[in-house]
């Protein structure tokens, strides 16, 4: 499992960007901890998302990067944006984009660190 700050983000961001990130108490997070609106997903109920700034933003997105990066929620802590793109086709990153455009970002990404994930699984420093 991929734990934050092992994906070599440089100054990207874009996954804090205009992604819907849940708090997820059954992986250890604590709603009460994180500035959140609830949102009705079908099927499951409520569910708990950070809050976005008015540009899309993550509210704990600072000019430096994440302002509660020891304390993260879990899906910030495992994501690695260069495994999502690895996990999906062409086909499925394409509707993903179509139904959300900030995906693209996203997706690019993770395109463009592929190469520092197959160091890390042939065992070499990236």
């Amino acid at each position: 499992m991929t734990k934050l700050g092992d994906v070599p983000c440089g100054g990207c961001h874009h996954c804090c960007q205009r992604e819907v990130i849940a708090i997820l108490p059954d992986h250890g997070d604590d709603p009460k901890r994180y500035a959140h609106d609830i949102i009705v997903s079908p099927g499951q109920g409520p569910i708990a998302i950070l809050k976005h700034k008015p540009n899309g933003d993550c509210v704990y997105l600072g000019s430096n990067g994440c302002t509660i990066h020891g304390q993260a929620p879990f899906l910030c802590r495992v994501f690695d944006c260069r495994q999502w793109f690895r996990g999906h086709s062409r086909a499925e990153r394409r509707k993903m984009v179509e139904a959300s455009p900030g995906t693209r970002d996203v997706f690019d990404a993770g395109r463009e660190r592929l190469h520092t994930l197959d160091q890390i699984d042939e065992g070499t420093q990236p």
